[in-house]
């Protein structure tokens, strides 16, 4: 495949991911939380299957990578959790960027912690300006729990949190399988305990057969999760992580373009402010300065 297809690909499944936002915003309408999130990874899981044989991988693993996606399903969980019940209260596109510019900010701070690194000077001044972006989008100068809550933002920031131990967590499971079939299991894991919250709160997983519901459905499961992650996963082996996770800065860019034209939120400046703020922060935190040549 030519870098050019490629990087076409990429940029398809930066929008995939970014125009989620908007999909999961307009399906949150059709059912509760853990219904949605069930179906998106169910579907996800089901048609994961043909990637799998296409790219010849393995279905095998071991039972440390098993357990590992098992705990790391859990993490899954809450996160969908949090961010579909985000969305019934809060705004697409600025949860589309305070989740996805704090992800790193705050897996990069745990990984410091975890490993009792001190961050340099350039990072640490990253940390402080993603601390201070995600704060400019929440409003937290206003300090009330109650508004967080009904912006949707304080669930907004418990997916960040949860994913970012997820990200922890699914790095653990490269030293005992691939990602691909680490993904696989996880995803499986992922929808039987959606189904499980499901059947506990006595709901229904019947779909409805508005086409809306199914167009949204099925972007979020096959195109953001299966093709998103999928497509991911092949730059990352060709591009190398550096330059396929710049990719990742169309994310935020979309998910407000799209919730713009979508559905016509407003794009207010304290989300832009901040988002910028948070996207400085990712970049400061992801680039390496190159060596002086002597």
């Amino acid at each position: 495949m030519s870098n050019g297809i490629l990087y076409a690909l990429m940029t398809l499944g930066m929008i995939c991911w970014g125009s989620s936002w908007v999909s999961a915003k307009l399906l949150t309408s059709f059912a509760e939380p853990e219904v949605l999130a069930f179906w998106r990874f169910f579907l996800t899981w089901v048609t994961f299957i043909p990637v799998m044989l296409f790219m010849k991988k393995t279905f095998r693993i071991n039972a440390k990578g098993l357990l590992t996606a098992l705990g790391a399903s859990l993490l899954l969980v809450l996160y969908n959790e949090m961010f579909f019940t985000g969305l019934i209260y809060g705004l697409a596109g600025a949860g589309g960027i305070l989740v996805t510019t704090l992800i790193p900010v705050l897996t990069f701070g745990l990984g410091c912690l975890f490993t009792f690194k001190v961050p340099t000077r350039k990072d640490s001044f990253g940390l402080l300006l993603g601390a201070i972006g995600a704060g400019i989008i929440m409003e937290i100068w206003k300090m009330d729990i109650t508004l967080l809550l009904k912006s949707g933002n304080a669930y907004f920031l418990i997916a960040a949190i949860s994913w970012a131990f997820l990200t922890h967590t699914s790095a653990r499971a490269n030293k005992y399988t691939s990602a691909y079939t680490y993904s696989f299991y996880l995803f499986f894991f992922t929808s039987f305990l959606d189904l499980l919250l499901v059947h506990s709160k006595g709901l229904t997983v019947i779909l409805p057969s508005d086409t809306l519901f199914i167009a949204n459905i099925l972007l979020i499961a096959v195109g953001a999760t299966t093709f998103g992650t999928t497509i991911y996963f092949v730059g990352t082996k060709a591009l190398g992580s550096a330059k396929a996770s710049s990719f990742i800065f169309l994310v935020p860019v979309i998910a407000l373009a799209m919730s713009y034209i979508f559905l016509d939120e407003t794009i207010n400046l304290n989300t832009i402010v901040g988002g910028l703020s948070a996207i400085t922060a990712v970049y400061l935190i992801n680039h390496k300065t190159k060596a002086r040549q002597p």
